[in-house]
Formats: structure tokens, sequence, C-alpha cells
């Protein structure tokens, strides 16, 4: 998608239009919960592939052994593993959506780095998920827009309120929205997939 929102949206800035995101320390929270995994996997990765590395070049430096030979280059490996966790790392950082923000024409996010992403609910590539599942206290209820149309785009934290506004912009605008549940809880994980029609294909499927 380009970095600029399509002509039919109001405007390239936040005002004028209806603010999705959650804020404050809910939404910190959840996003270093989001986070965790990839921090965690990068230091040890990083760790136990420069010890492994170091133990391993060392045995076969002093004894030529094949075995020290392929721990070390294990240990490389893992090294170069943790190097790519740092940078895909970094790459959600820029790419956090720092807003999201629902118009009468579709829906924009404006990234950390100054980008942004916009969809009309006319683009034949639209294309998104909504998810509502359980998560730590205090949030307890964690929602997301997942944007489909670009992967370097990492999910995007909705208020209650936002997700409930995105999820009713999409009743009458003849797109595609299937909904499913994972497990019979009532506090089990909904997930809505929203994308355009096929051209002629009208309705809609929860």
């Amino acid at each position: 998608m380009p970095t600029q929102p399509p002509e039919d949206l109001a405007s390239n800035d936040p005002e004028g239009g209806i603010s999705l995101a959650r804020t404050g320390d809910e939404a910190s929270q959840l996003r270093l919960r989001m986070e965790r995994p990839s921090r965690i996997g990068r230091f040890l990765f990083g760790v136990l592939g420069a010890i492994t590395a170091a133990a391993g070049f060392a045995v076969w430096i002093t004894s030529s052994s094949i075995v020290g030979l392929a721990l070390g280059v294990f240990g490389g490996l893992l090294i170069i593993l943790g190097v790519i966790q740092h940078n895909l790392l970094r790459r959600d950082g820029q790419h956090w959506p720092d807003q999201a923000v629902l118009r009468e024409g579709g829906v924009e996010l404006f990234l950390h780095n100054g980008e942004v992403r916009g969809a009309t609910w006319s683009d034949s590539d639209l294309a998104f998920h909504l998810v509502e599942r359980r998560a730590p206290p205090p949030a307890n209820r964690e929602y997301l827009l997942i944007w489909l149309m670009d992967s370097k785009v990492p999910p995007v934290e909705l208020s209650a309120e936002g997700f409930d506004r995105l999820n009713r912009a999409t009743v009458d605008r003849n797109l595609r929205v299937n909904e499913s549940r994972r497990g019979s809880r009532p506090d089990a994980t909904r997930l809505i997939e929203i994308r355009q029609r096929a051209s002629g294909v009208s309705g809609e499927t929860r």
C-alpha cells in the first residue's frame, strides 16, 4: 500500500475522524506483552549463540575436532537468528501505529515513522482482521486490528469502543464479513475477517 492515504479519505490528519486506538497504560502493557516473545527470543539466540560459538570454535582450534567446528557454526547460526529477531523487532517499532482513525470513506493508520496507511471501503484489496481476546489484568480484554494489506504493520491495539465502531462501520459497506470463535467459552477469542467482495456479490456472512 502507498505511504499516503487514498484521495477518498478526508485528509491525512487525525483530526476530523474517529480515533479507534487504545491509549494509556493498558495499551503500553499490551504492547510490551506482544513484543515479549521477540525480545526474549532475541536475547536467548544472542546469548546461547555466543556461548555455543565460543565453546565450539575453542574446541576446534585446540583439538581440530569436527564436533567443535559444528558447534561453532551452530552457535553462529543462533547469533544470526538473534540479529534477525532484533531487526524484526526494530522494524515493528518503526511501523507501530500510533493512531488509527475511522473516516467516512475508510480507515487510516498513522505510523510511528511518520508514514500513513490508508484504505477506502471500495479498495479492491481491502482486507483486515478484528480480534477480541482475553488479556491479563488490568486490561482483561484485548481488541486488535490486523492490517492484512501490509505485513510490516504490527497489530493495532483498539479500544473496546473503537473495535465496535469499526465493526459496525463494515455492516453497510457491502463487504465480506466472516466471524468465528475459538472455543465455546463466553470469553473465547473472537475473529472477524473483513475483505472486499468479488464484483456482483452482495450480502453479509456472520
